[in-house]
C-alpha cells in the first residue's frame, strides 16, 4: 500500500465503515481496527494516518469547566486555573492496553484527548516534594525517604515546618485527605482543528527484551508507530481549593494549631495559594513534563 487512503480502500470498501466517516476518534481507535491492521505492522501506519484524517469535534469544552468551576465554587471551593501550551509532543496513557500496542488516553464519549487529573496531582506533588528537599539541602537518599515517610504516613503535626504543612495539607497523608483538588485537563480545541500527528519508536534487540535470546546485532530494529497529541495544542488546567472543609478544620480544637494558622493565612488571602499552586503547576509542566516518555522530552508545556 502505497499510503493511507490505499489501504482504507483495500480494507474498507466504499460501502461500509471507515474512519473518516465518524467523528468520534476514540470509537475509532478503540473499537473499528480489523484484525489485518493488528496482524501486519505495515498496516498500522496507514490506518493511524486515517485517524489524522478524523475531524477533531469543538464541544466548547472551555464553557463546560467553566459551568462545572461554578457549580463547585456554590459548594464551597476555591478554583485555581491556568492555560499552557505543549511545547513538545504529548501522549499519556501510552502503555495502556491495546490491540496496536500502544495507546492514548482519549474520553470515552467525545473522543478527545485529556490529562487524567491523577497524572496532573502525581508531578505537582513531586515539584512539592523535591521543593522542600532543596529547601532543605537533602543530599542523603536515606534522608530523601525519611522525609517521604514523613510526608505522606505520619500525620499532620505542629512539629513539622511550615513547608511540609503546606504540602500535608494540599495533598493529604495516609490520615488526612488534601485540599486540593485536581480537574482533568482538557484542550481547547476549534472546528476541525489538527491537533494529532504520529510519532515512531524503534526498540532494538526485541529478543532479549522478551527473554527469547541474547541481544545481537544482527537483529532487525522493529519500528512501533503510536498516535501523539501535536505541538502547539492549548490546555485548561483547574485545580479547587476545599474552602468549605478547611473552615470546618479551623473549628477542630485537636487540630495542631500551626497547620490552623497556615489555612487562615490562605483563607484571608487566597493570592498566596493560588500563586503558591501556580507556581508549582508551571514548574511541573514546563521543567518534567507529564505522561509517558518525559524524559525524552515529551509532555512540556510552555
Amino acid at each position: 500500500m502505497k499510503n493511507y487512503k490505499e489501504l482504507i480502500n483495500y480494507l474498507y470498501p466504499r460501502n461500509s465503515f471507515r474512519p473518516s466517516n465518524y467523528e468520534n476518534i476514540s470509537l475509532v481507535f478503540s473499537k473499528f481496527i480489523k484484525k489485518e491492521i493488528i496482524e501486519q505492522t505495515k498496516f498500522k501506519k496507514g490506518f493511524l494516518s486515517s485517524i489524522l484524517k478524523v475531524p477533531a469535534l469543538s464541544l466548547n469544552f472551555i464553557k463546560r469547566i467553566e459551568n462545572q468551576k461554578k457549580n463547585l465554587e456554590s459548594c464551597g471551593y476555591k478554583s485555581i486555573s491556568l492555560k499552557l501550551k505543549t511545547s513538545s509532543r504529548l501522549v499519556v496513557g501510552l502503555g495502556a492496553g491495546h490491540v496496536l500496542e500502544t495507546s492514548l488516553t482519549l474520553h470515552h464519549i467525545f473522543g478527545i484527548p485529556y490529562i487524567p487529573a491523577s497524572a496532573l496531582k502525581g508531578v505537582v506533588r513531586m515539584v512539592s516534594f523535591w521543593e522542600i528537599v532543596e529547601n532543605k539541602k537533602i543530599k542523603d537518599e536515606r534522608e530523601i525517604e525519611k522525609l517521604q515517610e514523613q510526608t505522606y504516613d505520619k500525620q499532620i503535626s505542629d512539629s513539622d515546618d511550615e513547608n511540609i504543612l503546606k504540602h500535608k495539607l494540599l495533598f493529604g497523608t495516609q490520615n488526612f485527605k488534601g485540599l486540593l483538588v485536581f480537574l482533568d485537563a482538557y484542550p481547547e480545541i476549534q472546528n476541525n482543528q489538527d491537533i494529532f500527528e504520529l510519532d515512531v519508536m524503534t526498540p532494538h534487540y526485541s529478543g532479549y527484551y522478551t527473554k527469547v535470546q541474547d541481544p545481537g546485532d544482527w537483529e532487525n530494529p522493529n519500528p512501533i508507530v503510536f498516535l501523539t497529541v501535536k505541538k502547539g495544542v492549548n490546555f485548561c488546567f483547574n485545580v479547587l481549593f476545599d474552602e468549605f472543609r478547611a473552615k470546618e478544620i479551623l473549628k477542630d480544637e485537636y487540630f495542631p494549631e500551626v497547620a490552623k494558622n497556615i489555612l487562615r493565612k490562605w483563607l484571608s488571602e487566597s493570592s498566596n495559594l493560588s500563586n503558591l499552586v501556580k507556581n508549582w503547576i508551571e514548574a511541573a509542566l514546563k521543567e518534567y513534563g507529564v505522561g509517558a516518555k518525559t524524559r525524552l522530552g515529551y509532555g512540556i508545556f510552555e
